[in-house]
């Protein structure tokens, strides 16, 4: 049969010429269609009627395969696609002084804003008050047992601390300085004190050692005024003036005091006085002393000390929960606000970039993101896994579709040449 003879009648022609093409188009794409189907459908097995025989390519590859898909997929993201490097290599990029320093601004802030909040700072104050007490109680029990056990001695550095930069700088005013020079002259310099206090200096031994003294270490000039004085009868007779007439006594050495000023000389001496201007050696001398003092005083008050701190648990608690309260988040100056981000940033930056690869090598096994990963996929049902994997591939699994028409449509084509040329 030639190839002319093809088209001399219209039925042939159609069924000949037109219909293979179509037909194997349609039956490309449809066959590729189910193919595709398959992979998803149906979501569940189906057996023969009567029997508990499985029907083949049910239920569809994906669905029965859900498993090991999520465990192939698991592994190919945590082995290849997110590695421990790579997590690391991304955080390390992350890790900059700005984002630091955003996000400690962004944590102050927030606590900042969360303390002019009055319920919130009210529920606060309480909860931190509560603890306050146990917390108190634990901190001086377990210094005054470190003080005890002679281990790390915090209280002497605490000590220390306070000498340098409480003590050694304070100074007295004038005001306080006649406040004490005040009580001073009404407890130990009384005129009936200084009276008493000449007698008991005024012995025999101690008038013959001051005319050896003056014999010794005087001028000639002044030993001879010594002898024509007669020091040894003066004091013998002031001994006896202060003996024999105690109230005249007395008011000589008020007037003298008064006319002297010796109040007011101590308050100049007090207020005046600087721990700063002695010799290096003796404020490191008296350091030394204040520390083993305090040490040897807590030591020996231990019970004391304990029994005191749980006597004053109520005033601890309400002085607390009154400081958290008043507390004005206003009122911190905003140069020392922006001085703490600062400081906190650096020293968060510093830390993270030293320890960055160390935190998140210990962190990644903790999260298990193989076990996450495969277990997200396999809780997926059948019909959330074919939406996933057609939202994905929709474009590519609708030309696939074609592709199968097409191939389908070519081979009607070639049906078409076998048929003209091979009877």
């Amino acid at each position: 049969m030639s190839f002319d003879s093809l088209f001399s009648s219209p039925n042939i022609i159609f069924w000949k010429v037109i219909f293979p093409p179509l037909f194997y188009g349609f039956h490309g794409w449809l066959a590729t269609k189910m193919a595709v189907a398959a992979l998803f459908r149906p979501y569940n097995a189906h057996f023969f009627p009567l029997t508990k025989v499985q029907i083949p390519l049910t239920p569809g590859i994906f669905p029965k395969r859900k498993t090991k898909l999520a465990q192939a997929v698991a592994s190919t993201i945590t082995e290849t696609l997110l590695t421990p490097e790579d997590i690391t290599h991304q955080v390390e990029l992350l890790v900059t002084e700005e984002n630091i320093y955003l996000a400690v601004n962004l944590f102050i802030e927030s606590i900042l804003r969360e303390f002019r909040d009055i319920d919130k700072m009210h529920r606060l104050a309480s909860d931190i008050a509560d603890l306050s007490p146990a917390i108190l109680q634990h901190l001086v029990n377990s210094l005054l047992g470190e003080l005890e056990k002679n281990e790390v001695n915090k209280i002497a550095n605490i000590l220390d601390k306070i000498f340098d930069e409480v003590i050694l700088p304070a100074r007295i005013s004038y005001e306080q300085a006649s406040n004490i020079s005040l009580r001073i002259m009404e407890e130990l310099l009384t005129p009936q004190k200084v009276r008493l206090t000449l007698l008991s200096l005024l012995t025999p031994h101690n008038i013959n050692s001051l005319e050896e003294s003056i014999n010794t270490h005087a001028s000639t000039g002044y030993k001879l005024l010594a002898k024509i004085v007669g020091v040894k009868r003066v004091c013998y007779e002031l001994k006896s003036f202060l003996e024999s007439e105690p109230a005249s006594a007395q008011e000589l050495i008020s007037d003298i005091i008064r006319r002297f000023a010796i109040k007011d000389q101590i308050s100049v001496q007090i207020a005046n006085f600087d721990l700063r201007n002695l010799p290096l050696q003796n404020i490191a001398n008296l350091k030394t002393s204040f520390i083993s003092f305090t040490e040897s005083f807590l030591l020996g008050h231990k019970d004391d000390i304990l029994q005191a701190v749980s006597r004053i648990e109520t005033e601890a608690r309400q002085t607390v929960q009154e400081a958290i309260i008043h507390f004005n988040p206003a009122a911190i100056p905003v140069a020392w606000v922006a001085r703490a981000k600062k400081d906190f940033s650096g020293f968060a930056y510093s830390y993270l970039k030293r320890e960055i690869g160390e935190l998140v090598g210990r962190a990644l096994p903790k999260l298990g993101m193989y076990t996450l990963i495969s277990n997200k996929i396999d809780l997926f049902s059948a019909p959330q896994l074919e939406a996933l994997v057609q939202r994905i591939c929709r474009n590519e699994l609708w030309l696939l579709e074609v592709l199968g028409g097409i191939i389908g449509l070519l081979l009607g084509f070639f049906q078409i040449v076998v048929n003209a040329y091979i009877p």
